[in-house]
């Protein structure tokens, strides 16, 4: 696998047969995102069925599920749409030109306020009103359609994390086996803490997602980021959330708290728009793919791009041939300093261990680094370090296989529990030679837990060279170094 940044890829019409679903994996989509804002699960479970049936056994895609939150809509409107020109002058609210039903946007609303509707190519400016009903002045226009996103600018609204419709989302999420499950408009760790336990009911081993796009969010931003499994910089709302011009920083603040936990990190939105229509992205979009990946983003994201663009198979291309060019220049010097730096105060065994593994490999060059993992932490923690050579993960758990398909420069194979960590480690180096990901003569680098099968127990480091004598855990370097 040249390419590290794994590519997310959401799906919808334009990749609706099983035709499309290989084309994007023979792309190189690596995870795969059903929006429960649009569709319904009958063609969602077929998207599943495919995948399932299509992915490489040795590189399956994982999947995630994308709740919809407490995003509040328009009402209905004529078929054909409302023409708005800037300067109008129209009402807003209940029975109103532009409907708008729940009230617990309509109580926040007050004059002076900005209304933004879909991505914010359409805004208001509230003038005057009450119980409900607002005069406004249309300062952007366009053509609106039903059902589109209200943002109120600077607003807060105390509503629920999930609504009854995503509960019913998480329920067929569970039963059709994803593997993720992001939580919008996410404030604070406490929302996380309410989607795990509904989760735990069922299957505790799916990840969580967190969808950071809300000023509160960026405030809890480390409690969240330590809650989660998975977060997603999900600058189309956050755009509306708060100015534009802090959406960069944001982002960069996202990646970096996620990077230092070892929490893999998808940057998304708009990455490259301009393929929704045309063959080819802008410059500017190119270099926004380049820059995430600089920043140490996990992976990229495509949304309606592969949803309904009619490009969809060119985009996943196209960002994978931008990915190996920013990963040929990464300033892997900035990890190294940044870990120097926080490594005066209180360092985990497991991120010393995770470094240690990495600097190794960055002195001795390797030819790849072989991690024995039951959570998945470990070919996280060592990422992070964003190494050089391939990082192959073996694991017993299939489910965990699926989640590392989001993480940088990670391959995860499946294999079967052994009795002993000699015989594990037997079936690691075999498993990868089997692959030919290894060959006889290669220098390796090991890292697994002792004892077997306990999550986040990382301590142990062995060099090893394939083909030789048989492997024995009296020669790995145990926590400490003793």
């Amino acid at each position: 696998m040249r390419r590290r940044t794994k590519i997310v890829c959401t799906l919808g019409p334009a990749v609706d047969s099983r035709e499309k679903i290989q084309q994007l994996i023979n792309a190189g989509m690596n995870l795969a995102r059903l929006n429960c804002s649009h569709g319904d699960w009958e063609t969602k479970a077929r998207w599943i069925e495919w995948i399932r049936e299509l992915s490489p056994k040795h590189a399956p895609v994982g999947i995630l599920a994308d709740l919809q939150g407490p995003k509040f809509r328009i009402g209905m409107l004529p078929e054909a749409g409302l023409v708005l020109r800037a300067g109008d002058h129209i009402t807003v609210g209940h029975s109103c030109q532009i409907p708008i039903n729940q009230n617990e946007i309509l109580d926040a609303m007050a004059a002076g306020d900005r209304l933004l509707l879909g991505d914010g190519e359409i805004e208001f400016k509230l003038l005057s009103g009450k119980d409900g009903v607002f005069e406004a002045k249309v300062i952007s226009g366009g053509v609106l359609k039903s059902r589109k996103g209200v943002t109120l600018v600077g607003k807060a609204f105390a509503v629920p994390a999930m609504t009854d419709q995503d509960r019913a989302d998480v329920e067929r999420a569970i039963e059709l086996n994803c593997d993720f499950i992001a939580l919008s408009y996410v404030k604070h760790s406490e929302d996380i803490t309410m989607l795990r336990d509904l989760i735990a009911l069922k299957d505790k081993s799916i990840g969580i997602c967190a969808k950071i796009e809300t000023p509160e969010a960026i405030k809890d931003l480390i409690d969240i980021v330590e809650a989660v499994d998975l977060v997603m910089v999900a600058r189309g709302d956050m755009g509306l959330q708060m100015d534009l011009e802090d959406v960069p920083l944001h982002q960069k603040k996202i990646i970096e708290a996620s990077n230092q936990r070892g929490i893999p990190v998808i940057t998304a939105t708009q990455m490259l728009e301009s393929m929704i229509q045309n063959p080819r992205p802008t410059r500017a979009e190119a270099t926004d793919v380049f820059n995430a990946i600089l920043d140490g983003t996990d992976a990229v994201m495509l949304s309606g791009e592969t949803a309904a663009g009619a490009y969809p198979i060119d985009c996943v291309k196209t960002m994978s041939r931008i990915c190996e060019a920013a990963e040929a220049v990464f300033d892997r010097g900035r990890i190294e300093r940044d870990f120097k730096e926080r490594a005066r105060g209180h360092m985990p065994a497991t991120d010393a261990i995770a470094h240690a593994v990495s600097d190794l490999a960055r002195l001795l060059k390797p030819s790849a680094i072989l991690c024995n993992s039951t959570s998945g932490q470990t070919p996280r923690l060592v990422s992070k370090f964003r190494p050089r050579m391939p990082i192959l993960c073996a694991t017993r758990s299939e489910r965990t296989q699926r989640k590392l398909s989001v993480v940088w420069g990670v391959e995860a194979y499946y294999i079967q529990s052994e009795p002993t960590m000699d015989e594990t480690l037997m079936t690691v180096l075999e498993t990868f030679r089997l692959k030919k990901r290894i060959k006889d003569g290669d220098l390796v680098v090991m890292t697994a837990g002792v004892p077997m099968g306990t999550p986040g127990n990382t301590n142990l480091i062995q060099l090893h060279r394939v083909g030789s004598e048989r492997v024995s855990t009296e020669n790995i370097v145990p926590e400490g170094g003793k």
